[in-house]
């Protein structure tokens, strides 16, 4: 339970509304969704690459799966997988043992998409992280990985 004394301050020459942190995060992810257009890709979202990622590693999934390891609902991934799909970079079918389950697999291009975008996205976290010192980067990953990692979510 959150006390007025565990309730972590803003700083208070920070104008309104910086001092709050989800207005930050939101305006992170727009600074992240618009460098990704410009460095990564027009055409391959985050999102996608992250599903690239996951079945690379895999080799298959299931639909309920890639929602667990990607974080995403059921109906932003199966838009995904359409998506996917639909620029040849996975296929999908019907599981063996239950026709009501979608598998997904990587194609060869699908692969061949995530090994050109991985220097990319790379580079993309290098110029996002730039302004921050290497103990300020590691910082800010590991507590939003603490943030998001937690039970009540």
């Amino acid at each position: 339970m959150t006390t007025p004394d565990s309730v972590i301050a803003a700083p208070v020459d920070l104008p309104e509304p910086q001092r709050h942190i989800g207005n930050l995060i939101r305006r992170a992810q727009q600074l992240h969704l618009s460098m990704w257009a410009r460095t990564v890709s027009a055409e391959t979202t985050s999102a996608q690459y992250s599903i690239l990622l996951v079945l690379e590693g895999r080799g298959e999934a299931s639909q309920r799966e890639l929602c667990d390891d990607v974080d995403l609902d059921r109906s932003t991934v199966a838009d995904l997988v359409r998506r996917l799909e639909r620029r040849g970079l996975i296929a999908r079918r019907r599981a063996d043992d239950d026709a009501r389950r979608n598998v997904v697999t990587p194609t060869a291009d699908g692969l061949r998409e995530r090994r050109r975008l991985t220097p990319l996205v790379d580079e993309l976290q290098r110029q996002l992280t730039a302004p921050l010192a290497p103990d300020e980067a590691d910082c800010l990953h590991r507590g939003l990985h603490r943030m998001l990692d937690r039970p009540d979510r």
